[in-house]
């Protein structure tokens, strides 16, 4: 017996979606894909073992899809730094527009977030989580990180790629032709502008004192990582390695790979 409503659809970005929990919610989990992912796709069976555990009976569930590739970080950022201001000032009015029959829910507030990220998603996680500790939002000591192939420290797969091209017209006209559809690239690249300015802010952030949404509760990178940039970020815990685990599986349930869900259960617990 399933402890949510259906999943169904909400506002925001491109495909997202959520399970509803029937009792009055306690925990809030977030999943955020990463560059050309998908909202639910990315986590494979994530929503199917979900509606069956028990542990995430008292939790409501999102699954956040957004324009991965033609948007910038930043503005990724704004758009899901907006959509927690409004979900976790009023959730009971956030969800009530999604729930089509059962009783309305009355106000409350979650006791905790739990945020599961991958690779771009955990980027634009740290930037998010950076904008709730500056203004001091009531929230930002309640926000876990649970990070998969963060690319907090960047990515080297394209400007790789770029050193192969140089010298070679076709080519590097390609490259040039990737970055103006996906300008986004520019954005992940190691030591840009952007990924110095989240992990510089985070680090002056953390000498006024320790929010918990600012150091990640668990980062887990595969060990044929080939995608991002596996360096150490802020004050961080080290990672861990799951072997014979790449970029885009690492952050994948299925019957013989549990990795994901059992970090969020030890959240939940």
């Amino acid at each position: 017996m399933s402890n949510h409503y259906c999943l169904g659809r909400i506002d925001f970005g491109v495909g997202s979606s959520a399970f509803w929990c029937l009792d009055r919610p306690g925990t809030l989990v977030v999943f955020l894909h990463g560059f050309t992912g998908a909202a639910e796709a990315t986590w494979h069976n994530a929503s199917a073992y979900i509606r069956r555990d028990a542990l995430f009976s008292a939790a409501d569930v999102l699954f956040l899809g957004y324009d991965s590739v033609r948007s910038r970080a930043r503005v990724i950022s704004r758009s899901v730094l907006d959509l927690f201001r409004r979900l976790l000032a009023e959730p009971a009015e956030f969800s009530n527009r999604y729930i089509y029959y059962g009783p309305k829910r009355e106000p409350f507030l979650y006791d905790r977030v739990v945020v599961v990220a991958h690779s771009l998603g955990g980027a634009i996680m740290r930037q998010v989580a950076l904008d709730l500790a500056r203004a001091a939002d009531a929230y930002a000591d309640h926000i876990q990180l649970l990070l998969y192939a963060p690319a907090h420290k960047g990515s080297n797969a394209l400007h790789n790629a770029g050193g192969v091209m140089e010298g070679h017209g076709i080519l590097a006209a390609l490259r040039c032709g990737l970055l103006y559809k996906a300008p986004i690239l520019e954005d992940l690249r190691p030591k840009s502008e952007f990924i110095r300015d989240v992990e510089a802010g985070t680090l002056a952030r953390l000498t006024r004192g320790r929010l918990r949404c600012l150091v990640a509760t668990k980062i887990t990178i595969g060990q044929y990582e080939n995608i991002v940039e596996p360096g150490d970020f802020a004050q961080d815990p080290p990672f861990y390695t799951v072997d014979r685990r790449n970029h885009t599986d690492v952050c994948k349930s299925d019957a013989g790979y549990r990795r994901v869900l059992d970090d969020i259960e030890e959240c939940l617990r």
